[in-house]
């Protein structure tokens, strides 16, 4: 196989994974807030609109009004599924239920004739609080757009047009709400980032203090504790020397405990070494693409990360000459990668290789490439629990 047909498989492969991610991969969950805001929004316009909806069914007739009553049952079925089922549903399988239920939402305004288009409040509450921003508002724009169309050819526009600023206005109502839901979402979670720097730098303040006040002091303690021992023993003072050199062995024994303390003190985080690598890349004139939040990563895997993290983009700013340098992450995989112009193999050197021991310490691995574009890569992947999807923030190409 030719370097074109290898790149042109390599992207062909990466575009199917990206397809894939985007349809398939269930998205980061609100907490809950998208679930119980729809079972709300839903139970109060159910307990508002079923007087509405029984005076509607009473004036069809029989015929019209039994198809009317089954297919209102499916799409208060369907609609009830999805917001049970629509929070941990991947986005394809959403897709899939939108189109459904406004297919059901349509046919059930076909029986009960236009004037009765309210009853798809019920999907675009829906499917505002489950479904991608950009598909709630094509869902809005639709309904809308149909429902006019239809009054239009049946020349009750004027008699529908409540029905089409309240179908307009509540959807458009949703999205903005789930929206901000989100945004105080990621208000939440930039709140902790900056509460975790915050223990972060009084762990760091404190670890400098004990090594730059207790460590220089043991230090002092124990060389003179050594001297007086050595000229006790020249002396011929063996057991006053023998004291001595008990203090200067508990000197010892307390440095080097200082020192196990500031090192646990001076532990690496992923969120530390991320805010680390934004500064550093900003120094050096290196455009940084980096992700907002490490929520989605399994704790037991954070450390390595940062490791991984410190280690590639310190390499990356010696020696890349990149322009860029992208960090993505998951549940269980990281990489970080720059579009330096390096070229031909990759040569390991003794940073990388520790990596790959502590990485593989962890039972996982890491790996190392250059891009079919150029550049410079590095891929690490630790075991984490099953239970939890490992797609988020891009996934690993």
């Amino acid at each position: 196989m030719t370097t074109s047909e290898a790149e042109r498989t390599a992207a062909t492969a990466g575009w199917r994974e990206e397809i894939g991610r985007r349809l398939l991969a269930p998205p980061s969950a609100h907490g809950g807030r998208a679930l119980w805001t729809s079972v709300g929004v839903t139970l109060l316009f159910s307990a508002l609109m079923l007087p509405y909806a029984l005076d509607a069914l009473g004036e069809l007739d029989t015929a019209r009004r039994r198809w009317a009553e089954g297919v209102g049952t499916a799409y208060v079925s369907s609609y009830l599924l999805f917001v049970a089922l629509g929070e941990t549903k991947a986005w394809g399988v959403r897709l899939l239920m939108c189109a459904l239920l406004l297919c059901l939402g349509g046919v059930l305004v076909a029986l009960m004739g236009v004037k009765n288009a309210w009853v798809l409040v019920f999907a675009l509450c829906v499917i505002g609080a489950f479904a991608r921003t950009v598909t709630a508002a094509g869902a809005v724009v639709v309904v809308v757009a149909a429902v006019g169309l239809a009054a239009f050819l049946e020349d009750s526009l004027a008699s529908v047009m409540s029905e089409l600023i309240l179908l307009a206005t509540v959807g458009v109502a949703m999205i903005l709400f789930m929206q901000l839901v989100e945004a105080n979402e990621q208000l939440r979670r930039a709140r902790d980032r900056i509460a975790e720097f915050a223990v972060v730098e009084e762990r760091e303040r404190v670890a400098r203090d004990l090594h730059d006040i207790l460590g220089h002091s043991l230090t002092t303690i124990t060389v003179k504790a050594g001297l007086v021992r050595r000229l006790l023993e020249d002396s011929g003072q063996e057991a006053i020397a023998g004291e001595a050199g008990e203090v200067e062995r508990f000197a010892r024994d307390a440095l080097a405990d200082v020192r196990a303390t500031v090192s646990g003190y001076r532990s690496v985080t992923l969120a530390g070494e991320l805010a680390a690598a934004a500064s550093a890349l900003r120094a050096v004139g290196i455009s940084a693409r980096l992700p907002h939040a490490v929520d989605d990563v399994d704790p037991q895997a954070r450390q390595v990360f940062g490791y991984v993290v410190r280690e590639a983009v310190t390499n990356a700013v010696r020696h890349s000459r990149a322009a860029q340098v992208e960090v993505r992450l998951g549940r269980d995989w990281l990489v970080v990668e720059d579009d330096g112009p390096g070229v031909g193999a990759v040569r390991i050197g003794n940073g990388l290789r520790g990596l790959q021991e502590r990485v593989a310490a962890q039972g996982g691995t890491l790996e190392v490439e250059r891009p079919p574009g150029g550049g410079f890569a590095v891929r690490a992947r630790v075991p984490a629990d099953s239970g939890r999807s490992s797609t988020a923030h891009g996934g690993p190409r």
